[in-house]
């Protein structure tokens, strides 16, 4: 808890008197290519515990917050994982699994455990729990109708529960391996879906939040932590 709040203090000490572009930011060591080799021949990024019941009944709470997001789609949107640069990540949505038997329907984001997992748009918490193939994982309604899933999470962040609101920025949770992805890399598996179709997150992810979203995020992100310690 205290590492936490001493990493993004960290950062925001960092990024305020430097202005250091984003662009230079940490990434994840690991060569993404010898990720994309295992993970042909994984199960990782199965979500089989969800397909039959994709429509979700929600409480008149849940149901009157997604009701407020707006009805576009939003085009384009920043990197759901703090401090990961575009150029970092590689399209792997279409990807065989299982040795062909699947293909991957999300877009996995390697990145350090523990990284920084934030809502890129404004959304509405519409699930929390832990499922054999996904891990940890958290359920947003987003603009437009869509739904962002976040899989394989360390842990999910304090006060992230149905019925959350979330702001661009907003902290969801801790980037991890759990369920089919433990003892592979650490890494967030992100879906986009309209319905039961998966869409391709990789052409919309434009890039990084700006440092000013970025302060602003990590400020509330400390706020956050301090409350836990409180």
């Amino acid at each position: 808890m205290t590492l936490r709040i001493i990493g993004a203090l960290v950062a925001v000490a960092i990024l305020l008197p430097t202005g250091a572009p984003l662009a230079e930011a940490a990434t994840y060591a690991t060569p993404h290519e010898d990720w994309i080799q295992s993970a042909r021949y994984s199960n990782e990024g199965g979500d089989e515990d969800f397909r039959s019941n994709y429509r979700e009944r929600y409480s008149s709470t849940v149901t009157k917050a997604i009701r407020k997001l707006d009805d576009d789609e939003v085009e384009h949107f920043p990197i759901p994982v703090l401090f990961v640069t575009y150029k970092s990540i590689y399209s792997d949505f279409g990807d065989p699994r299982d040795g062909g038997a699947r293909e991957h329907e999300g877009q996995d984001i390697l990145a350090p455990r523990n990284s920084f997992i934030v809502s890129p748009t404004d959304a509405v918490v519409t699930k929390v729990g832990k499922a054999t193939s996904a891990g940890t994982y958290v359920y947003t309604a987003n603009p437009g109708g869509e739904t962002f899933r976040y899989m394989h999470l360390d842990h999910v962040a304090t006060g992230i529960k149905a019925g959350k609101v979330l702001k661009p920025g907003d902290l969801i949770g801790y980037v991890g391996n759990t369920g089919n992805a433990a003892g592979g890399p650490t890494h967030l598996h992100f879906e986009v879906r309209d319905g039961r179709e998966a869409t391709d997150p990789y052409p919309r992810m434009t890039g990084t939040f700006t440092q000013e979203e970025l302060i602003n995020s990590l400020m509330g992100i400390v706020a956050a932590l301090k409350k836990e310690l409180d």
